[in-house]
């Protein structure tokens, strides 16, 4: 089915978007970027400090769970300088197949998620290996802050959850008006955010006089909680894709 009406903006933070723009464009749909979350190194002793000693305490663990490919690049850059071989014992999960697919590419034995990979925290939760986790210690690796969802389902299921924050995500420092001069000068229609956090980005991005878009705007998310969020913002047109992944993404594009 051919994209040939939409004119797509792509949100994923720079060096990420270019399999789903490349896909859209590959459909016939016309397609621009514009990232509205920065990805970033941790910044103070202080963040550094913690994840050093949590990372250094890898062997502890019976489980460790990486929320993303931006928790694999800069998660294993801490272990592989630490844990030049990996500890043993652990079991070792990506939530999403690209997540799966970048461990595996650094030797990380992932745990089988199924045949359709856990592409979220409540798809990982039904995992056999977190069904009865007491007196057994958990790692989620992720950028500072975020959900807490996955920690607190399995805190209820006995495991004692810590995590390795190590990175950040940031709302980008962009011109005032540039989104929106942006969306209006190539005639966008229709924008794909990955995230929750990216919704709220794209959001306060549009700035003050973002009345009118949050009617015209087609916005495509994954899943029905980040669904929920658009929708509780005011986006009148939200289209729920199954999850993040780009295959997710652009098979919702097409039933538009």
């Amino acid at each position: 089915m051919s994209l040939q009406p939409l004119s797509v903006l792509v949100t994923r933070p720079q060096g990420q978007a270019a399999p789903l723009m490349a896909a859209i464009e590959h459909a016939g749909g016309d397609v621009w970027h514009y990232a509205v979350m920065a990805i970033a190194e941790l910044t103070t002793d202080e963040q550094r400090q913690q994840c050093k000693q949590t990372i250094m305490a890898l062997d502890e663990y019976q489980h460790i769970i990486f929320i993303s490919g931006n928790a694999v690049h800069f998660g294993m850059e801490w272990i592989n300088h630490y844990w030049p071989q990996l500890p043993l014992g652990i079991n070792w999960y990506g939530i999403g197949k690209k997540t799966v697919a970048q461990l595996i590419e650094q030797g990380v034995p992932c745990v089988d998620s199924g045949s359709s990979g856990a592409m979220n925290s409540e798809a990982l939760l039904q995992h056999n290996n977190l069904q009865q986790l007491a007196q057994q210690k958990v790692l989620i690796v992720r950028g500072v802050g975020g959900r807490d969802y996955l920690a607190e389902q399995l805190s209820q299921r006995g495991a004692k959850v810590s995590y390795a924050e190590c990175y950040k995500r940031l709302l980008p420092a962009l011109p005032k008006g540039e989104l929106t001069a942006m969306i209006a000068h190539n005639a966008v229609n229709t924008v794909c955010l990955n995230s929750g956090e990216s919704v709220n980005n794209f959001y306060q991005l549009l700035g003050d006089d973002r009345a009118p878009w949050l009617d015209q705007l087609t916005i495509v998310v994954p899943g029905d909680r980040v669904s929920a969020i658009a929708s509780e913002l005011g986006f009148a047109q939200v289209v729920t894709a199954e999850n993040a992944s780009d295959e997710s993404m652009l098979e919702a594009l097409k039933r538009l």
